[in-house]
């Protein structure tokens, strides 16, 4: 079945997904710029390698990539289109493939278009008075393992704003590198990520007699991510995209 997609919507549901960005980066309209200029420079090649990788039967690596898209449209409150890629993620995840997934692949090629043309608006972003304190964690060193850029960026810029130090790793080897060496307070560790996935690092890092918080994260909704974390040795388990409050909550629970 083909996917539907409303253009004449677009532009409104970014707008608010932009206000609701913008609030929780305390309204520096130059951080939430960042995060735009990132995703029009950098989906548009993620949707040709899904696209290839579909027609070449590589539908792990095809997966990998819807994942680090979706998430991304999360971030702009493009809600649907990011559960409609998630449907397709995890048919590819589990061995899935039929003509139909690389239609919607190519019919989301054109409505990612649309979308980098609604943001690359230049009034796009609106700014508003809102302006939200986190809670003191001077002194505290968080390590996010996060393999896509807009979402470390998010977490970085979240996470600073408690006064905790932030650590970043791009993959699942250099989080357990990180974890052993700079002995972090607290770990954000996402599920999906290349040499070494978050799993096998969380359980790596417990054998290692690490005890701090770890929060596993996934943009997918299948029901045993969260058991498989748990399993792992993770505390808890966050679907992605989260937001400010969700970090700054599990960041007190547990360091507060």
């Amino acid at each position: 079945m083909s996917y539907t997609f409303n253009f004449n919507t677009v532009e409104s549901k970014i707008k608010n997904g932009l206000k609701s960005l913008l609030s929780n980066v305390n309204g520096d309209i130059k951080k939430v710029q960042t995060i735009i200029d990132a995703f029009v420079t950098e989906t548009p090649g993620l949707f040709k390698v899904i696209e290839e990788s579909i027609k070449q039967d590589e539908m792990s690596k095809a997966a990998e990539c819807i994942h680090k898209t979706k998430v991304r449209y999360g971030c702009f409150g493009l809600n649907e289109e990011m559960e409609r890629l998630n449907v397709i993620e995890n048919q590819l995840s589990e061995g899935i493939s039929t003509p139909s997934h690389l239609e919607t692949i190519q019919q989301f090629n054109d409505i990612n278009e649309k979308i980098m043309t609604v943001l690359k608006k230049p009034d796009i972003i609106e700014a508003n008075d809102q302006n939200i304190k986190g809670s003191s964690l001077e002194g505290k060193l968080v390590l996010v393992a996060e393999d896509d850029e807009i979402n470390a960026m998010v977490f970085e810029l979240f996470i600073k704003e408690t006064g905790a130090s932030v650590l970043l790793a791009g993959n699942g080897n250099e989080a357990l590198k990180l974890a052993i060496e700079k002995r972090p307070d607290f770990i954000f560790m996402d599920v999906h990520m290349p040499f070494f996935s978050g799993l096998e690092a969380i359980a790596e890092i417990r054998k290692q007699g690490l005890d701090c918080p770890i929060i596993s994260l996934s943009a997918s909704t299948r029901l045993n991510e969260k058991q498989n974390s748990l399993d792992a040795g993770a505390d808890n388990f966050l679907i992605k995209p989260v937001n400010r409050e969700s970090i700054n909550d599990a960041l007190m629970k547990y360091l507060s």
